[in-house]
């Protein structure tokens, strides 16, 4: 039996596949050009899982400029591009769940590389949101790979320290602070380093 869902609008947040400005910590490691090509591959791979999910309404969000790649992937998975703004991750992300709100549907945002986010994770997602304010992707770096609210709630995005491995508890406070109701859903992992890299690899082999 088909669960009914609230209107959802999902957020793929991604940036532009510029050489030298995509997966830096990655690039690093092993170099700009492999971690482009990376985020390249991470990002249509996130597109082809999360383009179509039954239910729900799915938007690129682009950090960047788009070129030719950008619009080959709005043609190939037929999808309105959306522009990333704010000054740090916490508004850029607040600022698109606000833009679903605005048009009465609950949003979330997921980022373009967690390879375990598939149609199945963000439906639990969805349905989270018709009983609880915020939902929660855990990532097992400490932050996490998706958010979902159903009406605005930037507080739970205020002074979050991006990039370590705190957020996730952090937001977990604010959210506390805020007397909001969470779900969190099984935890998941990304890719930014080498060794996320070469799992990532692996997971794909099956």
């Amino acid at each position: 039996m088909t669960s009914t869902l609230s209107p959802t609008r999902l957020c793929v947040f991604a940036r532009a596949p510029a050489l030298g400005g995509v997966k830096r910590r990655l690039a690093t490691e092993l170099g700009d050009t492999v971690a482009l090509a990376a985020h390249i591959q991470l990002t249509e791979d996130t597109l082809g899982r999360l383009a179509a999910v039954p239910g729900l309404e799915t938007e690129l969000w682009l950090a960047g400029e788009p070129d030719a790649q950008v619009r080959g992937w709005l043609d190939t998975w037929q999808l309105p591009l959306r522009r990333q703004s704010g000054a740090d991750l916490g508004q850029r992300m607040a600022n698109a769940l606000a833009s679903c709100h605005a048009d009465d549907v609950h949003g979330i945002v997921v980022g373009s590389d967690c390879p375990p986010i598939d149609a199945t994770y963000v439906r639990q997602a969805a349905e989270a949101l018709s009983e609880t304010d915020v939902v929660l992707g855990p990532a097992s770096d400490g932050g996490y790979g998706l958010v979902g609210t159903g009406l605005p709630r930037p507080e739970i995005f205020k002074d979050i320290p991006w990039g370590t491995d705190a957020v996730l508890q952090v937001t977990l406070e604010r959210i506390e602070q805020a007397a909001l109701s969470v779900r969190l859903l099984a935890p998941i992992w990304d890719v930014d380093t080498a060794s996320d890299w070469n799992r990532y690899l692996r997971y794909r082999r099956g």
